[in-house]
């Protein structure tokens, strides 16, 4: 009696032991020819893209590679059946128009500028392209897929690779022995160059048996292999990934939200202290749209006196407005009294847009432009587009804002780009003082500007009336020094005329 109970107990307990059957769970991205094709052209096309950067940076071989890098990414996804959107095309579009510029420009820091417009409509585009937001694409959370999509999608590469390592298990015994040789070269590769390099500093005889061969720089390809493949391998995960990873929605989490009377209380609060500043300073503003100058001041002290303060302050009216907005508890929408108030904080928020660049213009009237001057009015005049674009957002709550703020943005920067702030200022203030309207020239500030001036110096130089600028636009150019590309990685349009006008000189 006591065996045939312990057996029913432990068959009872056996049974509570076995685990429960869970289907299999695959890590391996699907790995085809499409992906073979794109895993080869991204090597390729990084590869360049690495040795173009190193050895002829931010230039007409940044442009060239990282229009290749860019359509291999775009072109995969598109191939793979992702249909393109107006929203989706525009980035696009915007993102190779941005890259090409950098073969036009010399000015580093907008380049440093122009590479973060980049980095979010290219990382934007291709994850809209893939249908893998993981926001309301026409929000502000969008931004966050950018991130998301180039740092956990390019880094997340045990998807991608193992379904490559999967391929090949799977291939015939050709496609097998041809992966070995392929993987035996690339370690052969780095190691061999690591060995002549140290057998040429060990032996001379070595050493003179190696420069009998023809000119071939070792570094640059042990340098341009091992960056080259190490951005492939983000690129690549990053692309596999966004084509081959589970399906996301954007997040629609509904927030309880803070009550209304604590949101438009700091929104009153805010608008009365607008209210009462725009009442004590109307004069003063109006002087600004009319061009007059108050009383007691010089053209520096009224143009610079609260400039950079009003801009933080219209950057930080857009910040208030879309919290309070996206804050507020609402069941079908804002109430109608957050909306107004947002509304007159973004007519504000526009007045002080259009005053302070009142008398920025002013200013720029009398002193002529520098580059600092012009890209505070582009600020501007971005500030003044999203402030108007969310206030519409407002009322028309199906408005993407988000949508066309990123494109205003991009436009904006494409244009400025392409315009090249250094010769607009240049040109800009050599015309004005060649027509009389500018008096004096700053020559020191000209020759701060970088090769984009050089035409415009030699312009002085021939056309001055006053001997003394021309003289100086002649020293100048007699000691300008333009370091020359030594091939085309290095070449670009404002460097090229630059480098014309000093030959002719």
């Amino acid at each position: 009696m006591e065996d045939k109970q312990w057996k029913e107990a432990e068959q009872t307990w056996s049974g509570y032991q076995k685990p429960p059957v869970f289907p299999q769970r695959t890590l391996a991205s699907p790995t085809g020819a499409r992906e073979l094709v794109f895993g080869g052209a991204i090597l390729l096309s990084a590869m360049l893209l690495c040795n173009f950067v190193i050895y002829g940076g931010f230039n007409l071989g940044f442009a060239i590679g990282i229009l290749l890098t860019d359509l291999c990414s775009f072109g995969y996804l598109i191939c793979s059946g992702r249909k393109l959107t107006f929203y989706t095309g525009s980035l696009l579009v915007l993102h190779l128009i941005t890259a090409a510029g950098f073969a036009r420009s010399d000015d580093s820091f907008v380049k440093f500028v122009m590479f973060c417009f980049l980095f979010v409509s290219g990382n934007l585009g291709l994850t809209l392209l893939a249908g893998k937001q993981r926001h309301d694409p026409a929000g502000f959370g969008t931004l966050g897929d950018v991130f998301y999509t180039a740092i956990v999608r390019s880094f997340g590469m045990t998807g991608p690779f193992a379904g490559l390592r999967g391929a090949l298990q799977k291939s015939g015994t050709a496609a097998k022995k041809g992966g070995a040789v392929l993987a035996g070269v690339a370690i052969a590769i780095p190691l061999l160059l690591v060995m002549v390099f140290l057998l040429m500093r060990a032996d001379a005889a070595f050493e003179g048996l190696m420069d009998m061969l023809p000119e071939f720089n070792l570094t640059e390809l042990f340098v341009t292999l091992i960056l080259g493949t190490a951005a492939a391998c983000l690129l690549y995960s990053r692309g596999v990934g966004l084509n081959h990873s589970a399906d996301t929605n954007p997040k629609t989490k509904q927030r309880k939200g803070i009550n209304a009377l604590t949101v438009n209380t700091v929104l009153i609060a805010v608008c009365a202290v607008y209210l009462v500043y725009l009442f004590s300073q109307l004069a003063y503003f109006a002087g600004g749209f009319a061009g007059i100058l108050p009383n007691g001041y010089t053209m520096a002290e009224y143009a610079r006196r609260g400039f950079f303060e009003m801009a933080w302050l219209c950057a930080i009216n857009l910040g208030i407005v879309s919290l309070g907005v996206a804050l507020v508890e609402k069941k079908t929408g804002a109430p109608l009294l957050t909306k107004l108030l947002c509304l007159f904080i973004c007519v504000i928020t526009v007045f002080f847009v259009a005053a302070a660049s009142g008398k920025m213009f002013l200013y720029i009237g009398s002193y002529g432009l520098t580059r600092l001057r012009v890209l505070t009015q582009v600020i501007m005049l971005f500030l003044c587009i999203a402030t108007v674009l969310v206030a519409l957002w407002l009322f028309v709550p199906k408005l993407p804002y988000m949508k066309c703020i990123i494109i205003a943005a991009l436009v904006i920067g494409a244009v400025v780009f392409w315009a090249d702030v250094d010769t607009v200022v240049a040109q800009y203030n050599v015309n004005a003082y060649l027509s009389g309207s500018l008096e004096p020239v700053d020559m020191s500030h000209l020759s701060s500007l970088g090769s984009a001036a050089v035409p415009y110096i030699a312009e002085l130089a021939e056309n001055a009336e006053d001997t003394f600028v021309a003289n100086q636009a002649r020293d100048v150019l007699e000691y300008w020094w333009l370091a020359q590309p030594e091939d085309f990685r290095g070449w670009n349009y404002i460097r090229h005329i630059a480098e014309s006008f000093l030959i002719k000189e």
